[in-house]
Formats: structure tokens, C-alpha cells, sequence
């Protein structure tokens, strides 16, 4: 075992938590999960999301030629932030997979930029057959030190976005203590003028091809958004990893996308049921450029083709906009 590996992925979390982010006031009330702003720079901030990267040395879970392809671009784009919806490794049970993610994210480290993870089912893979997450979870930690002993956190992105950042593993019933905290946040966001918009992201999907079964609580978000956003003053954006693929849909008055293109070995989707997007690729490897200006948020599927067919390998086949209310709807 490499011994520098909680510390290079702990080195990597501080840069990216504590400059230029930092926490805000309350995030180290032990009774609250953090929460972290990222300052906006003046004029547009870019920040990324995308999910199911599989940080591994092992072989045929993932493409690791697509991987560090997305890693790269991703650093040129100097995003203000990055959010990663979850199976961030492969093997939450091996040290050895965020030391992967730790060396092939160094740019990202060098650039300062803040890298903002969900837990996914990967990061308890390994643990599950014995009923014990918490040798997973001392991983997790072990690499996100500012996150301890918490599962779900939050992050204001410049002055008008609040991510709300979930473990879809954990309950997520009406009751729970997450359901409670993320009704809390939203109901504080809504209130909050300066604040237009609220993306919230987790790994299993909410809204997503009807082909792959559900993977836990992920359906009461849609149920309690379905009920509450047509009367929210914020505008609402759900980003779901896990099916490996990049899909699009407007439940609503909520924008619900799935970006699980990040390395893992792709799915194809049928591409029914409202779809968006209407790709006409099987193979979807990419990330989302977010981009905050004033009162819009445009979105934008920034594709890497791995088959090394010739040409241009990079496209940006999808693109969406989200505009903040005003007022109350």
C-alpha cells in the first residue's frame, strides 16, 4: 500500500475546501452538516458537474482513456467549482482507488479548484457483503476530511446558487434526517432573495430511463419536488449519476438531468419517456459546463469520443437554459 494515498487525496480536499471555498458560518456545529461557499468571480462563473468517474488501477469497469481525457478538459475549462455525483472510485473499500483519484487529478489540485463529491453506491463497494459501511466510510472521510462525520452537505456557489449535495444510499424518506434537512434548506433558499437557483445532486437519478430499476429513496425527491416546485420562487435543477449515460427531462418546473458519463463503462438508454436530448450516440463519455450569468443558467453536454475514429473528438450536442423567477410563480 502506497502511504501517501489519504494523504494526497487529504492534500487535494484542503486546497479545494479551504481555498478558494471556505466554510460558512455553523459548518463546524457538529449537529449540522458543512456547508462551503465558492466565491463568484466578476461577470460569469463556470462550474461542472458530472458523475460516475470509477477511479480504479482495474480494468474493464472503466475507461480510463476517456477518464483523464474528461479530467483534462475539465481543467481547461478553469471551472470556479466541481461537483462529482457519486462512484467517484470503483472500490470504496480500497485506499488504492482514491490514490488513483489523486494522481490523476492532480491538475485540478495545482488549479486550486474545488471538487465537490456525493457518495455513490461504488463508495460502499466491498463493504456491503458484511454489513458494515464504515470501513468505506473511514475511506471517504479519510479523503474528504471536511465532510467528517457527515453524509450530505451544502455549497453556495457565487451568491445565487445553492447546491445541495445528498447520499442517495441514506434514507431519504419524508421523517428522515436527511428529508428533513434538505426540506429545510430548500424552504430557506426559496426565502432568501439573492438566491435563484438550487441544484440538487445525488447519484441514483430521480427521473431517468424507465429500463433501469430504481436504486433507493431517489423517487420521493421527485414526489415532494413534484408537489413543491410549481409554488417555489427558485428555480429547481436535479443532476443524477449512476446509469452511464447523459439524459435530459422537465418534470414539473424542474429540470432533472442524469450525467453518469465520467469513465465508467457507458449504457445505452432508450431515450423515451419525455426525453430531451434526443442523442443519437449510445456512447456518451462527458461532463456539463454549468454557467451562472445573472439571472440564467445555461447547461451545456460537453462529449468526449473515445473511439479515436478521426476528427474532432470533443462536441457539445446538448444545451439547455434555466431562468431564475423574480418573484413568486
Amino acid at each position: 500500500m502506497k502511504p501517501t494515498c489519504g494523504r494526497l487525496v487529504s492534500a487535494l480536499l484542503a486546497a479545494c475546501l479551504a481555498q478558494p471555498c471556505s466554510p460558512a458560518r455553523g459548518a463546524e456545529e457538529p449537529h449540522e452538516p458543512p456547508h462551503f461557499s465558492v466565491p463568484a468571480p466578476p461577470g460569469s462563473l463556470t462550474f461542472v458537474v458530472y458523475g460516475d468517474t470509477r477511479f480504479t488501477q482495474r480494468e474493464r469497469v472503466a475507461n480510463a482513456f476517456a477518464r483523464r481525457a474528461l479530467v483534462a478538459g475539465i481543467g481547461g475549462e478553469s471551472p470556479a467549482a466541481i461537483l462529482i455525483g457519486g462512484d467517484l472510485v470503483y472500490a470504496g473499500d480500497d485506499p488504492e482507488d482514491y490514490a488513483t483519484f489523486s494522481s490523476e487529478t492532480a491538475q485540478w489540485a495545482r488549479q486550486k479548484i474545488p471538487v465537490f463529491p456525493a457518495l455513490g453506491n461504488h463508495e460502499f463497494h466491498g463493504c456491503r457483503a458484511s454489513h458494515d459501511d464504515s470501513p468505506c466510510l473511514e475511506n471517504w472521510w479519510s479523503a474528504f476530511g471536511a465532510l467528517r462525520p457527515w453524509r450530505w452537505y451544502s455549497v453556495s456557489i457565487g451568491e445565487s446558487l445553492l447546491a445541495l449535495i445528498l447520499d442517495s444510499d441514506a434514507s431519504l424518506k419524508a421523517g428522515s434526517e436527511q428529508r428533513r434537512w434538505l426540506e429545510r434548506r430548500i424552504g430557506d433558499a426559496d426565502a432568501d432573495a439573492r438566491i435563484g437557483f438550487l441544484l440538487i445532486l445525488l447519484h441514483y437519478p430521480p427521473v431517468r430511463d424507465p429500463v433501469f430499476p430504481r436504486g433507493k429513496d431517489e423517487g420521493e425527491v421527485q414526489r415532494y419536488l413534484s408537489q413543491h416546485a410549481p409554488q417555489l420562487r427558485v428555480r429547481v435543477i436535479v443532476v443524477g449519476s449512476h446509469v452511464h449515460n447523459y439524459e435530459r427531462f422537465s418534470r414539473d418546473r424542474v429540470t432533472y438531468l442524469v450525467s453518469g458519463g465520467g469513465g465508467a463503462q457507458p449504457l445505452p438508454v432508450l431515450r423515451v419517456s419525455g426525453e430531451l436530448s434526443r442523442l443519437r450516440t449510445s456512447v456518451n463519455f462527458h461532463y456539463l459546463r454549468m454557467t451562472l450569468e445573472g439571472a440564467r443558467l445555461t447547461g451545456t453536454m460537453v462529449r468526449f469520443d473515445a473511439s479515436g475514429t478521426g476528427g474532432n473528438a470533443w462536441s457539445e450536442p446538448d444545451r439547455f437554459e434555466v431562468t431564475a423567477a423574480t418573484a413568486p410563480p
